[in-house]
């Protein structure tokens, strides 16, 4: 099981280009840290971006140092914390109920289609999501047995809240209230827990950061747990607005096929309170997550652990106290004909708007090909009634195709990246100025190793334009602005959108196209 997750999160993850905007963002970070020698204040194109905290940035700087700056060591840290949850899914699932369910848990976490794509992309969405999990299970080894596990608790709070904010600790604190509640232990449970001293285990961790960087950076207290944090969770129009019933899908397709099983969960076959205990963290999650304004697929990470862990528990009794596998039955056949229905999109791909389908036809034609003959060997195997190996026959054939899938992401980098543009330009005109218009390319000062002038929107380098003492040498607003640059400055690349090169041509004079990824391209004067 474990060698299958690691598969799983390690194939290929250095094979393709930062996707932007977020793999771009979260590797230049660290990449400026590393440069600067500056590992308290995260700077983003060489301002202060103190949207995140830096736990992340510190933990690629060091896989940097490890295995060089590249994607491979860009999303390792991601892979391996895809690895820890799977880990303490199986460690919590053996302590609370027997080895079976605890492979099969983590089978299911690691083949699940939402974890595994995650555990290969560069946020801070894994990352939490390993901490919180480890937040949850020993919040609940401690209620349970006591020990070393209430520090544990607290330890991953402290980290979690470094990972990415409040939430790290917001979470398994909800999770524990509202589980000690439903036991009607509140009280007890409260004062077993050891709060008082948890907690400052906690803030020792997080807290020497948010202090330094308040004194650091002005207005960062009120910009962060303001503007990133309440205003993100109340106002819809602030960031990714969705309806409340957005994460229901989520769940479903991304925990697919396992979900299929799901009706399993509502027998009460099991009596452990673990299971209990993981419905609540999963109901908690996807509720806080869903009642929030801002709204994005990986936010809702947390809830999988948990929720693997009642799969496995559910489908194994079902089996062991029904002798039935009419569930398993039914995904087995859903699998098969979810790969005829990938075939026949791969065949039309033509046909459909968009060339995503048309990049990644192959690979589709590959992961039909997988699924529909998972589909039928499971189908076989249970024919026989052999539960085990038909389970392991599912696993397997969600990791084959998961494997395949990420062929398709290679075939469709042109149209998520522009790492193949950014290394065309850091080859082509190594010491020349670069200039985005419009639209800050995330993953062009990690290529190209130097900093960017932006003329247009800042968006996201507002708040560290706005304390930049050089700010008046990198950041503009107008086509005004970009013409006086481009006319002033002997070495230049432009970085523009087909569509506003058309508009601007005439005031450009002479110019070259010397590289260009989907509607970007990249363009210098032209010689006599």
């Amino acid at each position: 099981m474990f060698a299958l997750a690691a598969t799983i999160f390690f194939f290929h993850l250095g094979a393709y280009g930062l996707w932007e905007p977020d793999e771009g963002r979260y590797s230049e970070i660290p990449r400026e840290m590393i440069e600067s020698g500056d590992y308290l204040v995260p700077h983003l194109n060489y301002v202060a971006y103190v949207e995140k905290p830096p736990l992340l940035y510190w933990m690629t700087a060091a896989s940097f140092r490890a295995f060089g700056e590249n994607e491979f060591a860009a999303r390792v840290v991601s892979a391996m914390a895809a690895m820890l949850g799977v880990i303490a899914t199986f460690v919590f699932a053996m302590r609370t109920f027997d080895r079976r369910r605890a492979i099969l848990a983590g089978a299911i976490l690691a083949t699940s289609p939402l974890y595994a794509v995650m555990a290969q992309v560069l946020t801070t969405d894994m990352l939490l999501a390993s901490l919180v999990t480890i937040g949850f299970f020993s919040f609940f080894l401690a209620w349970r047995d006591g020990g070393i596990w209430r520090w544990i608790f607290y330890a991953a709070m402290g980290l979690g809240i470094l990972a990415k904010g409040p939430v790290g600790a917001a979470l398994p604190v909800l999770v524990a209230l509202v589980f000690l509640w439903w036991q009607s232990d509140l009280a007890d449970g409260i004062k077993k827990l050891r709060p008082a001293n948890g907690l400052a285990l906690t803030a020792v961790i997080a807290a020497p950061w948010f202090v330094a960087v308040a004194i650091r950076v002005p207005g960062f207290l009120w910009f962060y747990f303001v503007g990133e944090h309440l205003r993100r969770f109340f106002q819809a129009s602030y960031s990714h607005g969705e309806p409340i019933y957005f994460y229901l899908p989520v769940l479903l397709i991304g925990l697919m096929p396992w979900s299929l099983m799901s009706p399993a969960i509502l027998r009460r076959d099991s009596q452990n309170s673990a299971r209990s205990f993981c419905l609540i963290a999963s109901i908690v999650v996807l509720a806080l997550f869903s009642l929030a304004s801002a709204k994005l697929i990986p936010y809702v990470l947390p809830a999988l652990p948990p929720l693997a862990v009642v799969l496995a528990d559910a489908i194994l009794s079902r089996v062991e106290t029904a002798a039935r596998a009419s569930g398993l039955r039914f995904t087995a056949a859903a699998v098969g004909f979810a790969g005829v229905a990938v075939l026949i999109v791969a065949a039309l791909a033509p046909h459909f708007h968009g060339q995503y389908l048309v990049l990644a036809r192959a690979a589709m034609f590959v992961i039909g090909a997988i699924l529909l003959g998972g589909g039928l060997a499971t189908a076989a195997i249970l024919r026989r009634n052999r539960i085990v190996p038909a389970l392991a026959s599912l696993a397997f054939t969600i990791a084959l195709a998961l494997l395949a899938g990420t062929y398709a992401r290679i075939a469709v980098e042109p149209m998520r990246s522009y790492a193949e543009l950014s290394r065309a330009v850091a080859a082509q005109a190594p010491d020349a100025s670069l200039i985005c218009y419009h639209r800050y390319i995330q993953s062009l000062p990690f290529y190209a190793r130097r900093r960017v002038i932006l003329v247009g929107q800042r968006s996201e380098l507002g708040f560290g334009a706005a304390r930049s003492a050089d700010a008046h040498d990198y950041f503009f607003d107008s086509d005004g602005d970009l013409i006086r640059l481009w006319n002033r400055a002997e070495k230049s690349v432009l970085l523009i959108d087909q569509s506003d090169l058309d508009r601007l041509k005439p005031l450009l004079g002479s110019f070259r196209v010397i590289a260009s990824e989907h509607t970007k391209r990249a363009v210098v004067k032209s010689t006599p």
